[in-house]
C-alpha cells in the first residue's frame, strides 16, 4: 500500500535511550552516584555499554549503544554517544501484510554537567536511517536511505533521597521526527527505581503514545537492568501492550 504510514521504532527507542536513552543511560545513572566513582577502586569509569529489546503488538526492535567520556562518566565534560537500532514494523489490511524493516544509527558528541542532584546531558550530531519495504511491488522504491542531524537532551533529578524524575527528548531532521519520555520513581529497597512513565514520538510513518510503568537500575553484579510495560496507541488507532527490557554496564 504505497504511502501508508505505519509505526517506526526508532523514535520510541530514542526517547528511551537518548534521552531516545538514549534517556535509558541517564535514567539508569542515578544522580546520587559520586562524581568520581571508580571501578575496582582504581580506574575511572569511562565507557558505558547498553542494549535492549522493545516490542508491541505490531512490531519489535533491538538496539545497542555506547557512551565514552575521556575523564569519567560521572564528571562534567565531553561525552560521545553512539546508537544503533534495527526492527520490523507491520501494517495489516484485509488482503495484505505490509512490513518495513527500519535501521537507525547516530553518533552524537555531547556535554554532561551536574548541579547538586540535577544531571543534564546534551547531544547533537549526524543521524542515519535505512528502510526496506515489503512487498516491494507496493512501493515506488524497495528501500530508502536518509541522512540528517539529531539533537537530544537527557535529565535526571533526585529531589529527595527516595524520589527521582527522568526526562528526555530528541528531534531529527529526518522527516521532522521527534520523541520524548518522562518518568518518575521511588527507590524501593535495593531493587532500583519504580514508577510511572509516559512517552510519545512521531516520524514519517506515524505517531505513537505510551503510558506505563518502569523498573530502573536493578543491579546484578556489574550489570544494571531496566524493565517497562504498559499501554500503547498509534495514529492509526491501533492499540495494545508494549514491553521493554534493557541492560547496561560500565567500564
Amino acid at each position: 500500500m504505497p504511502g501508508f504510514r505505519n509505526r517506526s521504532w526508532g523514535c520510541v527507542i530514542a526517547a528511551v535511550l537518548f534521552a531516545c536513552k538514549p534517556g535509558a543511560a541517564s535514567a539508569q545513572t542515578p544522580a546520587s552516584s559520586g562524581p568520581d566513582d571508580l571501578v575496582g577502586g582504581a580506574t575511572p569509569e569511562r565507557f558505558l555499554f547498553y542494549s535492549g529489546f522493545d516490542l508491541w503488538n505490531f512490531g519489535y526492535a533491538g538496539y545497542a549503544g555506547a557512551r565514552w567520556a575521556p575523564n569519567s562518566l560521572n564528571s562534567d565534560g565531553f561525552v560521545l554517544s553512539a546508537f544503533v537500532s534495527d526492527g520490523i514494523e507491520r501494517f495489516d489490511t484485509p488482503t495484505t501484510r505490509y512490513r518495513t524493516a527500519i535501521f537507525r544509527a547516530s553518533i552524537l558528541p555531547g556535554w554532561r554537567f551536574k548541579r547538586g542532584n540535577l544531571e543534564v546531558k546534551m547531544f547533537a550530531g549526524p543521524d542515519f536511517e535505512y528502510d526496506v519495504f515489503s512487498p516491494m511491488q507496493a512501493y515506488r522504491l524497495p528501500h530508502r536511505s536518509s541522512v540528517g542531524a539529531r539533537v537530544a537532551v537527557e535529565l535526571w533529578w533526585e529531589p529527595t533521597a527516595v524520589t527521582m524524575l527522568s526526562a528526555s527528548a530528541s528531534v531529527t531532521t529526518i522527516a521532522s521526527g521527534y520523541s520524548a519520555r518522562v518518568a518518575g520513581g521511588w527507590h524501593v529497597l535495593d531493587a532500583g527505581w519504580v514508577g510511572p512513565e509516559i512517552a510519545m514520538s512521531a516520524d514519517r510513518f506515524s505517531e505513537q503514545y505510551r503510558v506505563g510503568a518502569h523498573l530502573t537500575g536493578l543491579q546484578t553484579g556489574a550489570f544494571e537492568w531496566s524493565l517497562a510495560a504498559g499501554y500503547v496507541q498509534d495514529s492509526f488507532r491501533r492499540n495494545g501492550m508494549y514491553g521493554r527490557i534493557s541492560v547496561l554496564t560500565r567500564r
